[in-house]
């Protein structure tokens, strides 16, 4: 039992740094699709639109920069915290203003004969946890507390 502990403790370092690789190209890429791709500037501006923030145009540019050039950071391991706190912010707004209100408000079974379902607490957080934000969210909070380690040009 020790051995494969010892193995799961001496690859802690290096699963870290692919999560922080990954997490770092996912927000490079979305971000590079949302200033360069038409759809996805459609896309992003027609929600930053619906959200009711001003300048939509600037703000939408904006934050598909950042989203880029911070995960760009992040994949490389360059200003690892500072990164992680502009993507945070970035995860909290899109999360407060647009994605929890895809969360059901009730829940309709499939004999629709039963009647609906108030959603209950529990629920609602299986439902808000399986929303890949969380789970983004969980991961940046986690570069922002540990900050570059291993592989990157942060390396401590």
């Amino acid at each position: 039992m020790n051995t494969i502990r010892s193995k799961f403790e001496k690859n802690t370092n290096t699963i870290y740094i692919i999560c922080r690789i990954l997490i770092g190209l996912f927000f490079f890429i979305a971000g590079f699709n949302k200033l360069f791709h038409p759809i996805f500037q459609g896309y992003m501006f027609n929600t930053i639109s619906g959200i009711g923030f001003p300048f939509p145009g600037f703000m939408a540019h904006f934050t598909a920069f950042c989203e880029c050039m911070f995960g760009l950071f992040l994949m490389l391991g360059l200003w690892t915290r500072i990164s992680a706190s502009v993507l945070i912010i970035i995860i909290l707004v899109a999360l407060f203003t647009h994605d929890l209100n895809t969360i059901p408000k009730e829940l309709i079974p499939i004999k629709p004969e039963t009647g609906i379902y108030e959603m209950d607490p529990f629920t609602w957080l299986s439902y808000f946890l399986y929303l890949p934000q969380t789970l983004y969210l969980m991961f940046l909070t986690l570069f922002l507390f540990q900050g570059c380690t291993g592989f990157g040009i942060d390396k401590k």
